[in-house]
């Protein structure tokens, strides 16, 4: 892209007259270098900015490049993401879902473990009675064979004294035969 600015050159296409002084010729040929300096300038500008123009759309090319790979980076890290946050979502469900069946499972064996309890202490209680109760009738009829015993120990000690009470009373009265 190089715009010419006119410049000497295009002086030097207008006619000059045929006289030429040295001073003249010295002012054309400084024009004539000058416009070729310019000339080479402009060029060297063009070719610069040519040169800078490539460079930056070499870097436009590798920074499109780099994107479209960061992109891509950054989409697969945007879905290992995902899928990262939706395992824990899943895995957060699931220990709900265990934290409240093991919550309903302890409820359930501390309901069963008072049940039993409740159970055993009226197996205890009615295991007390009984044997309270067989303990009372087994005393009830210890007393009553206790008394049987006295009974019949009374009964025997009355027949022995009775027995004894006749044969003193006959011993006395043959003592009496016999002392007479």
């Amino acid at each position: 892209m190089s715009t010419e600015t006119p410049g000497p050159s295009s002086m030097a296409l207008i006619p000059e007259p045929e006289e030429s002084s040295p001073s003249k010729v010295r002012i054309k040929q400084l024009s004539e270098r000058l416009h070729d300096l310019q000339h080479g300038l402009e060029d060297e500008k063009t070719a610069r900015r040519e040169a800078v123009e490539a460079q930056l759309k070499q870097l436009e090319e590798r920074l499109a490049r780099t994107q479209i790979a960061d992109d891509t980076k950054f989409k697969l890290l945007k879905d290992q993401i995902q899928k990262l946050q939706e395992g824990i979502a899943t895995e957060k469900v699931s220990r709900e879902i265990l934290d409240e069946r093991k919550t309903k499972e302890l409820k359930l064996v501390e309901s069963s473990i008072t049940l039993e309890l409740n159970v055993e202490k009226q197996e205890r209680k009615s295991a007390q009675a009984k044997l309270t109760k067989i303990n009372e009738e087994k005393a009830y009829s210890m007393r009553l064979e206790l008394a049987r015993e006295k009974k019949l120990r009374e009964e025997g000690e009355e027949r022995r004294m009775r027995v004894l009470s006749e044969e003193l009373g006959r011993l006395s009265e043959d003592a009496d035969g016999e002392r007479k």
